[in-house]
This record gives structure tokens, sequence and C-alpha cells, in this order.
């Protein structure tokens, strides 16, 4: 079978992560490791041997290194995305850091932040933060009438008439997927991307978009913190899962979850 498109995307991603983003220390330990971690600088090592491709040079700072990570992370799906068009038609968009109370699950959220810092005392009660930017955001605009009835009449003024889909009902952006980018799950990266989770999901007023970590963090445990626990909707993509996987033999994993338990 010829080498389809995501196959080459991947491949061209992982290569620009290596060139643009992995960096290797004197210990010949890459900069996605904690280096002062056995277990996580051993699969990382592994990790490497089985990429391809040849790291960069120069030091890359950590911020540095997310905000290349979203850029690539961004391209990768929306370059994938636009070939496979015909299996999920429609206006869809793909931005960064943009603020969920622009799309229709979530504009109340405005009303609410409104109203807290008219009354503080909510805010005491509800807490805060409400509002967030995702680092990637995925949306879909909603549909003309002239659209949904193209092949024949499906809607009229009388059906219909609360569908986010639908665009006579007044429906901005729908959010369809929020992700997180983290390269690596150091301190509190994976709390942050719990709460942003726990705010998508607690906080909506409709469908509950697709919310998704992407990380190249090698380290099992963190890598479980992620979903363990409270939310049980999130996925975890791991960056090149199957040379993780290869990476970190069976015991690994077990001793992991040992600690967890």
């Amino acid at each position: 079978m010829k080498e389809g498109f995501i196959t080459r995307a991947r491949r061209e991603f992982r290569l620009q992560v290596l060139s643009r983003i992995v960096r290797m220390n004197a210990k010949g330990i890459p900069n996605f490791a904690d280096s002062s971690s056995e277990c996580s600088s051993s699969i990382a090592r592994e990790m490497m041997s089985v990429f391809g491709g040849s790291t960069g040079e120069g030091m890359v700072k950590p911020q540095e290194a997310g905000r290349i990570f979203e850029e690539l992370c961004l391209a990768f799906i929306r370059d994938c995305s636009v070939k496979t068009a015909h299996l999920r038609p429609g206006k869809w968009a793909y931005d960064r850091n943009l603020n969920i109370a622009r799309f229709e699950q979530y504009k109340h959220l405005v009303d609410v932040e409104s109203l807290m810092s008219q009354y503080p005392e909510l805010a005491v009660v509800l807490g805060g933060n409400y509002i967030i930017k995702p680092d990637i955001v995925i949306s879909r605009e909603p549909e003309e009438d002239e659209e949904i009835n193209r092949s024949e009449s499906i809607v009229d003024s009388l059906s219909a008439n609360r569908t986010l889909l639908r665009k006579a009902n007044g429906s901005g952006p729908i959010l369809h997927a929020s992700i997180s980018c983290k390269w690596t799950l150091r301190s509190d990266r994976s709390q942050n991307s719990r709460t942003e989770a726990l705010n998508l999901i607690r906080n909506r007023k409709g469908p509950l978009p697709h919310i998704v970590v992407v990380t190249a963090e090698p380290m099992p445990s963190r890598i479980a913190s992620i979903a363990l626990g409270t939310v049980k909707s999130i996925l975890v993509c791991k960056l090149a899962f199957g040379h993780f996987h290869a990476a970190a033999p069976a015991s690994v994993f077990f001793s992991e979850e040992s600690r967890l338990s």
C-alpha cells in the first residue's frame, strides 16, 4: 500500500520536534526527560535511539520549547484535518490561545464573570478563572439554512430551533476540541491540564468538546496523573507513542503503577 499522508506528516512532525526543540545534555539525556530520574532518563534515551533524525543545536528555553511545540502540533492537526475534510464537512477553524467565551457552549461565562466583578461575595462562593485560553482550539461554524436545505427542505421555522449547528438560532462558533500542549509534565503542568479540563466539563452549556493533552513526557506515572482521579474525559496523546511504548519495558509500567496505588 502506498504511504499515506498522515504517516508522512507524523514523520515530518517528529523531525521538526527533534531539530527545533530536542537538545541533549552532556550526559546524553534529552531535554524532555527529568535528568534527576533514572527511569525518565532511560526511557527518553531509548526513545531517541528509535526516533531517527538528529537534534538541533543551541539552547532552547523552556517557554520557547512550549511555544514551538504548540505551533508544530497546530500545523500537524490542521494539515491532517484539511486532508480528511471530506469525512467531516463543514467550516472548521484551528487557532491558538482563544478565549473559550468566544464559543457557543461557554459564552455565558462572560455574564458570570461580570456578575462576580460586581458582587465579590459571589467570587468567594463560586471561585474564579472560569474563562480559560486553551493552547489549541478546533471550532466549527454553524450552518446557514440554505446549506442545510441544499438538497431538500430539512429544517424550517417549526423544527430544530435549539440546535447549535443552525446559524438561524443565533449560534456562534462551536468548540469541537480543546488541546493542551505540554512539552513535559514537570511541577504543576499536569494539574493545570486537569483544572482546565474540569472547567470545560463543569461550565459548559451544550455538548462537551473533545479534551486532549499532547505531551513528550517520558515518565508513565506523570502521564497517568492527567487522566487518573476525577477527570475521565481527557485523551492523552503521547508524542510518538509507538516509540515510547517500545522504549518503556513492561517492568517500568508495573513499577510506576505500584507507586500510584
